[in-house]
């Protein structure tokens, strides 16, 4: 017996089968079309727009100078031990008790170290050792002299703890300073040194083996401390930058490398011995700093470069048409760029442009320019007949701005850069302004692309 009824109701259900696979089938192509579509906006950088700004670089000059300071050395009147009342570096006044002489000594040989003055000398060592790098050592030199100062300064706090005050009052000399000024235990030899004796040869020669001055026996004459007595030291160096054109009255801007300070100062130029013209640099400020120092290395600020600041990445060379500005106009409605150019058969056939650049004769423009779809030889015609056949191309510098919404090309002129940043010049005619958007990324996209992201 035949039902038709359960073969018509089979048919209906292996017909909806069919079209829900079918259905399926184009949701998992959606799907998968959607899916690497995310990835691949996920994974793409896009265009990144950088602002402009206005910005700075700083160029600086880096010395190697000489100290000449205002010193003066002294020496004792007897033979026997010392102790002294003050540490290196030390400020004080004239007539400030400096040391006494006694026949015996009057402290034990060595001293133990407590727990705080082991944490100030890690501490020191600590300071310095950051600052050494595989390329340069010298602030070994400055963390040595860092380190002697402190260890004087502890022994010379254990000298008074256990001094005998009866016998330093009976002292067979004690020593005052003549001198108002800082204090220091080290001499080089230059204490006397004139800055009119100044060469070149005398940084490069420099003996750095300097003379401490403490000891615990000293016989009569012996020189045992110095004072120097003017807190303004003297900096002679060789330039090649001439800084005549400073005013003494204008005060530089200076950076003493290896001490990490900085300060102002103001320059003046002399005739060293050698009959050729040096600098001198003039510096107040953190004289203890320097006290045990006769060669130094500096930095002085000597030009300032102020501009439009883009990132170095931004910048991109193209080559660009060269068109006389006569074969150029303004479209009085649109207010665009246009010209015309020579098609088939003689017949004018209109485009606009993008102008990169502009010159007293010439309008530049992208050989890649979407809008004006030049190519090398075509013949452009203005509305006098004349005609001019592109041959002229040059190389320029210049971004990519995006203010309209797609990669224009626009000249720039670099004033200076660093290895990050150039600082570009202000104000160029058909070139970038202050606040405009342009690609950051340069090297990843092409005249004419959209903003993607």
């Amino acid at each position: 017996m035949i039902f038709p009824k359960k073969e018509k109701i089979n048919k209906s259900k292996k017909k909806i089968f069919y079209i829900f696979r079918v259905l399926f089938v184009i949701l998992v192509v959606i799907g998968i079309y959607i899916l690497a579509n995310f990835i691949k906006i996920f994974n793409s950088e896009g265009v990144k727009i950088y602002e402009v700004t206005t910005g700075e670089i700083v160029n600086v000059d880096r010395h190697k100078g000489f100290i000449y300071r205002d010193e003066s050395i002294a020496n004792c009147q007897n033979d026997g031990y010392i102790n002294y009342y003050v540490a290196n570096a030390d400020r004080v006044n004239r007539g400030a008790f400096i040391y006494t002489i006694n026949d015996e000594p009057s402290i034990i040989d060595k001293f133990e170290l407590n727990n705080d003055d082991k944490k100030k000398i890690r501490q020191n060592i600590k300071m310095y050792s950051n600052n050494i790098t595989n390329y340069d050592f010298s602030n070994i030199y400055t963390a040595k002299d860092s380190l002697n100062s402190l260890i004087n300064e502890i022994n010379l706090v254990k000298q008074l703890e256990n001094i005998d005050i009866e016998k330093e009052i009976n002292a067979k000399e004690k020593g005052y300073s003549k001198f108002a000024g800082l204090i220091s235990f080290i001499i080089d030899g230059y204490e006397d040194g004139k800055i009119e004796d100044f060469t070149d040869n005398m940084i490069k020669k420099y003996d750095s083996a300097k003379v401490s001055l403490q000891k615990k026996r000293v016989l009569s004459g012996d020189q045992i401390y110095k004072v120097v007595k003017s807190p303004e030291f003297v900096i002679a160096f060789d330039s090649s930058y001439d800084y005549d054109n400073y005013q003494k009255s204008y005060n530089v801007f200076v950076k003493f490398v290896y001490e990490n300070v900085t300060t102002n100062g103001h320059i003046e130029s002399f005739i060293g011995n050698d009959g050729v013209k040096h600098f001198k640099l003039y510096i107040r400020d953190y004289p203890e700093r320097f006290i045990d120092k006769r060669v130094v290395e500096f930095e002085i600020e000597n030009k300032k470069i102020t501009g439009y600041k883009i990132p170095i990445k931004s910048i991109v060379s193209k080559n660009c048409y060269m068109i006389p500005k006569t074969m150029i106009e303004k479209d009085i409605e649109t207010d665009e760029n246009i010209f015309y150019k020579v098609g088939v058969n003689g017949v004018r056939e209109k485009f606009t442009c993008n102008i990169s650049k502009e010159d007293n004769n010439f309008y530049y423009i992208s050989i890649d320019d979407s809008l004006s779809k030049l190519k090398y030889g075509d013949v452009l015609i203005n509305r006098y007949n004349d005609t001019y056949s592109l041959s002229e191309v040059t190389k320029l510098n210049g971004v990519y701005n995006m203010n309209k919404g797609y990669a224009t090309f626009k000249n720039i002129e670099i004033i200076d850069k660093t290895n990050e940043y150039a600082i570009i010049k202000k104000q160029t005619i058909n070139g970038i302004s202050l606040y405009d958007h342009i690609c950051l990324n340069a090297s990843d996209i092409k005249e004419g692309d959209l903003i993607s992201s």
